[in-house]
Order: structure tokens, then sequence, then C-alpha cells
């Protein structure tokens, strides 16, 4: 097609340089100070306004009764997904597919003790101050979640909601959304299983409601970790500007250390769009360097 731009280039991506402060300081023998800071950076450019924003809060545990943080961080369906996107943050992710994966600005925060050492339950409240427009006044949003960890069986599984949460989406770009979200991960030996549905349409107005559903294995060979995940999201209305995206990882890890790792991947993206020649494919084969300290 005519219509149709083909192009290779190269870059050097950081793709997700951060550093912060994170802790916990006992006050009595059942209260804690919790507290979080987190900046952002580019790891390969320099410049004078390269710290970005993310995670931070102050707080207080309790043993019995749960933990209460106030600040700005990532929803409790952002975070529901646990280890399952095993792309998180590369060319791969899963935000491509799945709708929520959004940090919220004014929010309060409660996390229950686990219950039977496995299930806990979260709610986050983000206050109308977060508004930032007279023209169109955004709701009180609330995110929830409730997750089941146990780790002697290898099964993790969470069910979480957004209500009037305004971010991202897979499809529809940013908007205020309800949202659900399943998440399911099973370990087994060298073996690791994972599986995402969710469900986002528009808080208010025509919802231009999308369905999204990502799955992930991977296999640990000594140092080497082999990675696959493929993923879909589908506009469930026939006017929506992208009608279909897919999303396909193929990668490879090895692991110098618990805390330094080299990795290589290969991803494919595909785009239906209700644009006449609009479709688009994207591919990507990258080898990048992680340290974590």
């Amino acid at each position: 097609d005519a219509s149709k731009l083909d192009e290779e280039y190269s870059r050097l991506q950081s793709n997700a340089s951060r550093f912060g402060v994170k802790g916990e300081d006992e006050l009595t023998a059942t209260l804690s100070a919790v507290y979080m800071i987190e900046w952002g950076l580019d790891g390969d450019t320099a410049g004078t306004n390269d710290l970005k924003g993310r995670n931070r809060y102050l707080g207080i545990k309790s043993q019995e009764l749960g933990t209460v943080k106030l600040g700005a961080y990532d929803t409790y369906l952002k975070l529901a997904q646990d280890k399952a996107d095993l792309f998180n943050d590369l060319f791969g992710d899963m935000e491509y597919v799945i709708a929520g994966e959004n940090r919220v600005n004014n929010v309060v925060g409660y996390e229950s003790p686990k219950f039977m050492d496995a299930l806990q339950v979260n709610v986050m409240l983000q206050t109308q101050d977060n508004n930032n427009t007279t023209a169109a006044p955004h709701q009180n949003g609330v995110s929830s979640s409730v997750t089941y960890n146990n780790e002697d069986m290898g099964l993790y599984v969470a069910l979480a909601m957004d209500n009037n949460i305004n971010g991202k989406t897979a499809l529809a770009g940013t908007r205020e959304s309800d949202s659900l979200r399943l998440v399911a991960t099973y370990k087994i030996g060298d073996l690791f299983l994972s599986g995402i549905y969710g469900v986002s349409e528009a808080s208010s107005g025509p919802g231009n409601e999308e369905t999204g559903m990502t799955f992930a294995a991977g296999y640990k060979i000594g140092d080497q970790t082999i990675k696959v995940s493929y993923g879909v999201a589908e506009a469930d209305e026939n006017t929506a500007a992208i009608q279909e995206r897919t999303l396909l990882n193929v990668g490879v890890d090895h692991n110098f250390t618990s805390k330094t790792k080299a990795y290589a991947f290969y991803t494919m993206r595909e785009e239906d769009k209700l644009a006449a020649n609009g479709d688009s494919d994207d591919a990507s084969i990258a080898v990048g360097l992680e340290h974590n300290f």
C-alpha cells in the first residue's frame, strides 16, 4: 500500500530507571510509621528536568487493623497484577492491551492485615481535589482489590475494580473509567504461568467499552529464564478509532546475580484501526541490562 510507511531505526532506551526511599519505623509494639518517596529518571539523557515524580505516601500500620496510607501511588487495580506481566516496563508492557495501569494523586488507601496468611482487602479513595478542570469536574474515585496469595501452593489470584478513576485505557486514550480486572498466577517448580482479563468503560456518557486479556509463561533453566506472552485488546463498539490491538512477546533473561540481569526480547504489536489504510505493525528487537539496588 503506497500510503504505508516502512521504516527501521535503532535507539538507546531507558525503560524504567528509578530511585527513592522506602521504610517502616516502629512507634509502639503494634504500630509503625510507613513511608515511601520515589522518582523516575531517564538513564540515557542529561537535563535539568529529567526527574519525574512516582509513588509517594506516608501512613500508619497496625499489626491488628491494617495500614492507612496518604499520598499519590499506584491504584490497587494496577497493583493487583503482582508478577503477572513478564515484560513489564518494556515495549511489550501489558498496558497496551489491559486498561487501568494508573498512578493517581490525592488518595487515602487502606490495606487490611492478611487473613489466614493469604487473603487481603485493599481500598483506595481518590478525593475530588484531584480535579484540575471546572468544565468537567471528576467524581470521587475508588480503586479496590481482593487478593489471595498462597506461597506454599504457588498460587496468586486477585479481583480488582476501579470506579471513576481518571487514567489510561488500552485503546481509548485517557479518560475517567470504570474497570474490572481478574488476575491469576501459578508457579510450580521452574514453570510460571499467568493470565489477566480486564474490561473497562467510560464512567459517564457513551462507553467506548474495551476488553483485554493477556497470557504469559516463563521457564527457568539454570541462570536463564525463557519467557513468552500474548495479549489482545478489543473495542466493543464499531466506531472506536482502534478496533483491536494484539501483542506478542518472546524473551530470555540471564541472571548474573539476584540483583543484576541481562535480557533480550522480540515484541510485535499489531493494530486494526477504523480509518482506511490505518492498520499498523510495530516490531522491536532489543537487548538490555537491569540492576536493582
